[in-house]
């Protein structure tokens, strides 16, 4: 089984490396079998050369509908393609391969001392849908908040979609103010007042003061000043012996919701390393 992974993977490096005019512009493709390393294309050659101590490289699955691969960039001591997609932007993730990477205040996701990866976030997801919590005062204001409930869910603020909770408990009025912020929902309070005046009171989540007499209209277009679009910016780091892969993220747009399952499935890791080690075995490096 090992001469056999050797001979397939020195086949593969001499198709790879004489058999293609635009290395730079192949897909970095995953293996089809991930523990049978059969073939590979010039790309993932390319990143090997450029970090030659990297146990991994990034490597490509089938994409999304939509996605489409950039072309690789390799340099000396570091390597870097891109993904774009018709929905969530041009280059909305740039992957870097590099011998080591600073993870700053990301986040321990994966892995450990015993793992051969460790994994670490530092990411935000603003998705795609927002709830909005609507407190009438006395219960007496039903009627009038189920109406702004209604136009609510009848349209998209930013692309997001409108989810309405009434917060109906009998606790204080300032509570309840204070439990949406710890969620990050905006409050739209609903008095006596503003059922006969057809306006309410809207507090966001970020802010102290609160918006007061708003009409309907001033009330929806506050809310779309206020609400962000759909996104999901920030890094991912998977740090492994002798390099580290970085997954840069600028998304916006519909479809940032699934985008860190999507990703895992289309970006996987190359053996790098084993097929370098079978490679010395078999003399084809020195």
């Amino acid at each position: 089984m090992i001469r056999r992974l050797l001979a397939l993977v020195a086949l593969a490096l001499l198709a790879s490396s004489c058999g293609n005019n635009q290395l730079g512009r192949s897909v970095p493709a995953c293996p089809a079998d991930p523990d049978v390393v059969s073939t590979f294309t010039g790309a993932i050659v390319l990143q090997m050369q450029a970090v030659d101590t990297a146990e991994f490289v990034p490597c490509l699955n089938d994409l999304k509908a939509g996605w489409s691969y950039e072309h690789l960039v390799p340099e000396r001591g570091r390597s870097r393609f891109w993904l774009d997609s018709d929905r969530i932007g041009s280059r909305f993730l740039e992957v870097t391969l590099a011998p080591s990477c600073d993870v700053g205040a990301a986040t321990l996701v994966g892995g450990g001392d015993d793992e051969v990866i460790t994994e670490y976030r530092d990411v935000e997801l603003i998705g795609s849908s927002v709830t909005i919590v609507i407190v009438p005062v006395t219960g007496r204001e039903t009627g009038y908040a189920e109406a702004i409930e209604s136009e609510l869910e009848a349209r998209q603020i930013n692309d997001r979609s409108v989810f309405v909770v009434f917060d109906t408990t009998d606790d204080p009025l300032a509570d309840k103010v204070a439990a949406a912020a710890r969620r990050g929902r905006p409050i739209i309070v609903v008095g006596e007042q503003d059922a006969q005046d057809k306006t309410a009171t809207l507090r966001m989540p970020d802010e102290a003061g609160s918006a007061r007499g708003l009409e309907l209209n001033d009330l929806f277009d506050r809310l779309e000043a206020l609400l962000p679009s759909p996104s999901f910016e920030g890094t991912w780091y998977r740090v492994f012996e002798g390099g580290c892969i970085t997954y840069a993220f600028d998304a916006s747009g519909p479809g940032v919701d699934r985008l860190a399952e999507d990703v895992e499935e289309a970006v996987g890791l190359f053996p790098a390393g084993v097929v370098r080690r079978a490679l010395r075995a078999s003399g084809f490096l020195g």
